[in-house]
This record gives C-alpha cells, structure tokens and sequence, in this order.
C-alpha cells in the first residue's frame, strides 16, 4: 500500500475528499496512489498538507510517513505488535490485540508508527473499559464503528481525560457526575469474588485474607470493592497469587488453579464459579461531550436497546439491562 493511500485512510478521507483538500482531480489522487502518476510540485506540496506529512515522507519512502502510535493506555506499544486503530480527532491511537483476541488487527508497529493492513480504515468510536459486554457490542458493530480497548475504570477515565478515547465505559458502586461528559447507562451486575467449587463455600473472611487470590490492578473498580471490603472487615492484606488485567482473565485463572479471583458475577457464571457478592455496581458510558455527534455513538446507542445485544448477554446471568441505552 502507498503511503499517500495509508495516510488518506487513517485520516478518514474519500479519494474525491483529499482531492478536494489538495485542489486536484479525484483521478489524480487514484493514479498517485497506484504509482501511476507523479504529481506537480506544487499539488504534492498540498498533498503532504493535507496527509499532515511531508513531501519527502509521502514521495521518498520514508517511514515517517507512516502514522505515529499513540497507545490508547500510554507507554510504548512493543515492536511488531497486531493492533486495533482509531482516530481521536488529530491523533492516531492503537492498542495492542490481547493473547486470547483472534480478531483482525487493523495495523501492525514499526517502531513508534503504525503500518496499516489490508483495507482496515481506522474511524471507529474508541472506547475503554472493562465489561466483556464492550467487546460484545464490537463484534456486532465492526471496527469502522466500534473500537473496544480492555482496560480498567481507572485507566479509561485516564485515557478519556488525554484524549486518547472518545469514550469511557466505567463502573462503581456510586458515580460521581462530571460537567464534561455525557453519561448512558449501560448495566448493573455484582462485583465480588468467584471461587473453584472445590473450595466448599468458604466464607468471606476467609476467601479475602486465607485463599489464594487473583487480584486486578489497583485502577480496577472490582479491586477497590475487594479493598473497601477488607477494610471494613479489618482483615489483613488478601494473600495475592497473582493480578489478572481483565475480568476474563482473573475468572479463567482461578478455573485453572482452583482458586478464588476478584471478578463480576457474569463472568464468574461464564466459567462455572461459584461467587461471592461485595457490592452491586452501575456500568456506565461516558462520552467526551465534543464527540456526542460521533457517527460510531449513534451506532452504539441503537445497539444497546437492540434485541441482538440482549440475546447475546442472555446466556450471561447476572447483567440487569433495565434502562440500557438512557442516558443516566
């Protein structure tokens, strides 16, 4: 693919509008993107304007005109990762495709950019959190609509407040409003703890300070109800064995090691656990009150009202859609 091609996509951009940005014919731009025409000076400057590059990157081979990634959760994105891509206004965002995600990767890093694949078009709405029902409502939306990014309440809100997403979907016991964003309600279920069967019903004393714990990070909603648990009990520091970065995770793991894990009740029925309840909590969306016109949210929001993404979660006891889709 050529980089004016791959620059035009991520930007989000028809051959007839980056013809129109760069005062050429949409014929011009098809053939410069082929290698069939090399365009004037003069049009291969407005070109590069228009791409946000320059005319040595889009022309040279240059690797600089490949798309800086911007990780949706910050630090660096590894070298040769499969990622998901996005665009949050000006910015390119990518996150990396976790171990047990066979979904299509729309770009793989080169460095600290990103070559595109294939005909992905990176335009998506980009939301972090950490309901498995997120990546529910992009396998029946797409990636041109919905990009979902696992994460915690605590790292999307982060990456909400950098501009690194559009949304947030998070969760708590109690939300506090925010002037900045707007708030659909999306679910309420248990966050607790879920235990191998072959532990006997221990009680909750016990499945906090004496059984080998899967935790969350501490940004972790689920992990914050744990620790407000333990502290009201006066129990000791939980007997960690090990911090799971999603809900799946931590509720797979303790299948596997027959132990106990800091989870939600859907998940901990999806794997055959018994659980144990510390507190209810709202789901919310929080959406970027400068992308409440994103064509991605409209998509979402008639989704989650839809009888396609009830049926899809009805096999999940535990999730209390009354209300989802309102705004909150």
């Amino acid at each position: 693919m050529t980089p004016i091609r791959e620059l035009r996509q991520f930007a989000g951009l028809s051959q007839g509008e980056l013809a129109d940005l760069a005062g050429i014919s949409r014929a011009s731009v098809g053939a410069v993107e082929q290698g069939r025409h090399v365009p004037a000076a003069d049009a291969a400057v407005r070109l590069a304007r228009a791409l946000g590059t320059t005319v040595e990157a889009l022309f040279a081979g240059d690797e600089r005109a490949l798309p800086a990634a911007d990780p949706v959760l910050g630090g660096r994105l590894p070298d040769g990762a499969a990622v998901r891509a996005g665009r949050v206004g000006g910015r390119v965002v990518a996150a990396a495709l976790g171990p047990d995600e066979w979904a299509p990767p729309d770009a793989v890093v080169e460095g600290t950019r990103l070559r595109l694949l294939g005909a992905a078009v990176p335009a998506g709405l980009v939301v972090a959190g950490c309901d498995p029902a997120l990546g529910v409502a992009a396998s029946l939306l797409g990636p041109e609509r919905l990009v979902a990014v696992a994460a915690t309440s605590g790292q999307a809100v982060k990456a909400l407040d950098a501009g690194r997403c559009h949304a947030a979907l998070v969760h708590g016991p109690r939300l506090s409003p925010r002037d900045d964003v707007s708030r659909v309600h999306f679910a309420r279920w248990r966050a607790g703890i879920a235990f191998d069967r072959s532990l006997r019903s221990p009680s909750l004393e016990a499945l906090i300070a004496d059984v080998p714990l899967i935790a969350r990070p501490s940004t972790a909603a689920t992990q914050q109800a744990v620790d407000r648990t333990a502290r009201r009990l006066g129990l000791a520091d939980p007997t960690v064995a090990g911090v799971a970065d999603t809900h799946v995770d931590a509720a797979r793991t303790a299948q596997w090691e027959g132990c106990a894990a800091v989870t939600t009740e859907p998940v901990a029925a999806r794997f055959g656990l018994d659980f144990a309840e510390l507190e209810e909590h709202t789901v919310e969306l929080w959406v970027a009150d400068r992308w409440i016109d994103h064509p991605g949210l409209t998509a979402l929001a008639g989704l989650l009202g839809s009888h396609a993404f009830r049926d899809r979660l009805s096999p999940m006891p535990g999730y209390d859609l009354a209300n989802t889709g309102e705004a909150a």
